[in-house]
């Protein structure tokens, strides 16, 4: 081999060497910031957002893995394990939480034992990794209100899906006192405000019987006005709690019938996190209380193109689910014919529940018996009554054969 051939040869393995080196490089560069947990936290975050809860759980569970000792990571988990039991339950829309009972009639209460199971040990753990920093610095800020975001997730699981009010308060009322105590090591611990707000508003709408049976319990709170504005203050300054704020915000508004703050914030929320379809479903159901039929209509309509368009994760929603409001929300408005054709596509829609189709059935009924067409009435009644579906409808339905609806 001439020199010449030699350092060509020595060249060509220089070369190979450095394009090597920058692979190795690359991929490594590449696994530390997939391993980074903050960019792996907010992905995670906004994956719950969107209401991609399979996404979110892995990629908690990752920091738990590798980061076992921060109790952050551990809740974050738990906060997504507990969404997906509310969102199962058909609890986790706009409507379960306005009205003067939680729930609404297409809620269930049954939760599976083991994601109940994994909730609770989840939680436990965070306490536990919370309480071992506390242990060694019982004024730890981070620690304390790690703690108070577990015993909060706690109260909010009891509440929500469990029904156990006084489990709920309890957790809720320690949360509550953990914040408190971080917002005197801290006052400038906005997300502290959170879990404070959100208990003097639960607690100032109770109403006034009920607050001094339960009294005994230590059931006081600084007033519901006086927990808006901490929550308002945690949704404008909060850190890591301002996105949930601005959430619970929506609630409330909506049950002050503040319905403009809260049509606000659906729409701020829902540029954010673009697969939120229960933010959008949100709106719609408050234009309508707002009257504002056409908005409503509009809203509704934008979802069922983006489901028939399997956008933005929209094809997980069922039509049938939407044309259902878009139903009613026509009947409000006094649009008939739009009411009707709406109801026949939830009839028609292979995704409709059998509660769905039958209230469909119900309300053409009592569109019929308004246009005295009695013949066409009772066909929308016995259908429903042949539908395997809520014994309160099939009561409803009986009754309106007995005699006409409006008279």
């Amino acid at each position: 081999m001439s020199g010449n051939e030699r350092e060509g040869m020595l060249s060509l393995k220089g070369i190979m060497l450095s394009v090597l080196t920058i692979l190795v490089l690359a991929l490594s560069s590449q696994r530390a910031i997939a391993a980074d947990p903050k960019q792996i936290y907010d992905q995670a975050t906004n994956a719950l957002y969107n209401l991609d809860f399979s996404t979110a759980e892995r990629s908690y569970e990752t920091l738990t893995h590798d980061y076992p000792e921060n109790p952050d990571y551990w809740n974050a988990l738990a906060s997504a394990v507990w969404l997906k039991i509310t969102f199962d339950q058909q609890k986790l829309n706009i409507e379960s939480f306005a009205g003067s009972s939680l729930g609404t009639k297409d809620s269930r209460d049954t939760v599976n034992p083991v994601d109940e199971k994994r909730l609770r040990d989840t939680l436990a753990i965070a306490i536990q990794k919370a309480d071992a920093i506390l242990s060694k610095n019982p004024n730890d800020i981070q620690a304390l209100y790690a703690k108070g975001i577990s015993n909060g997730t706690l109260a909010s699981f009891e509440a929500t899906a469990k029904r156990s009010y006084v489990a709920a308060h309890s957790k809720a009322r320690i949360a509550k006192d953990l914040h408190e105590r971080v917002l005197k090591l801290d006052p400038s611990f906005n997300d502290a405000r959170m879990a404070i707000g959100a208990y003097d508003y639960v607690v100032g709408v109770i109403p006034g019987f009920v607050r001094f049976v339960l009294s005994p319990f230590g059931v006081r709170s600084a007033g519901k006005d006086i927990g808006i504005q901490e929550l308002e203050t945690a949704a404008a300054k909060g850190k890591k709690a301002s996105t949930d704020a601005k959430m619970i915000l929506t609630v409330v508004y909506t049950r002050e019938k503040q319905y403009e703050k809260a049509i606000e914030l659906f729409e701020e929320l829902h540029t954010r996190y673009p697969g939120n379809f229960l933010m959008e479903l949100a709106e719609g159901s408050v234009y309508g209380k707002m009257q504002k039929y056409a908005d409503a209509e509009r809203v509704y309509q934008d979802v069922l193109s983006q489901i028939r368009a399997k956008k933005n994760g929209y094809d997980r929603l069922r039509q049938a689910r939407v044309l259902y409001a878009l139903g009613t929300n026509a009947v409000d408005g006094q649009q008939f014919d739009k009411a009707s054709e709406a109801f026949k596509q939830v009839i028609s829609a292979n995704d409709g529940t059998a509660n769905e189709k039958g209230r469909s059935y119900l309300w053409l009924g009592k569109l019929f018996d308004s246009m005295k067409d009695r013949g066409k009435a009772l066909e929308q009644y016995d259908a429903l009554l042949a539908l395997n579906c809520s014994a309160d409808l099939k009561a409803e339905a009986q009754r309106y054969k007995r005699r006409p609806y409006g008279e």
